[in-house]
């Protein structure tokens, strides 16, 4: 019988998404911080809501990012849902910690700084993926 070889591409390497999340986090954080001088009621709106964005991704990919081989799909799968249930449900807790405080903060730059990070966390892992199959 002959010998069945292997084929190395079969297992799926480890993404640097998380690691890019994270610089990506808190390069936004360093840009905002100037404005918590200036302006302190947009520089937390504006942490806050690349925060709420962001830190439930980085759970997400930190979760998923453990997914490593085509070997055990069942497992595989019930880990992506896993991830994106820990996101979803932290994310809604994140904005229920944000709405619920009496903090001073701007619901407009609160909201434009989330869309922002999300937009930006999409390319960025858009391009982490074309990079590595490209």
């Amino acid at each position: 019988m002959p010998e069945v070889r292997r084929n190395k591409s079969a297992v799926i390497a480890r993404m640097p998404v998380f690691r890019r999340l994270v610089i990506l986090w808190l390069v936004l954080i360093v840009t905002s911080c100037p404005l918590l001088f200036w302006y302190p009621r947009w520089g937390i709106s504006l942490l806050w809501g690349f925060s709420v964005c962001l830190v439930p991704a980085m759970v997400f990919a930190k979760i998923a990012g453990q997914v490593r081989g085509a070997h055990d799909v069942k497992t595989s799968v019930n880990r992506f849902y896993s991830a994106e249930a820990a996101k979803f449900m932290l994310t809604v807790a994140l904005f229920a910690l944000v709405f619920t405080r009496d903090a001073n903060y701007s619901v407009p730059v609160f909201l434009c700084a989330f869309i922002f990070a999300q937009i930006a966390q999409l390319a960025l892992t858009a391009a982490t993926f074309a990079r590595r199959s490209g």
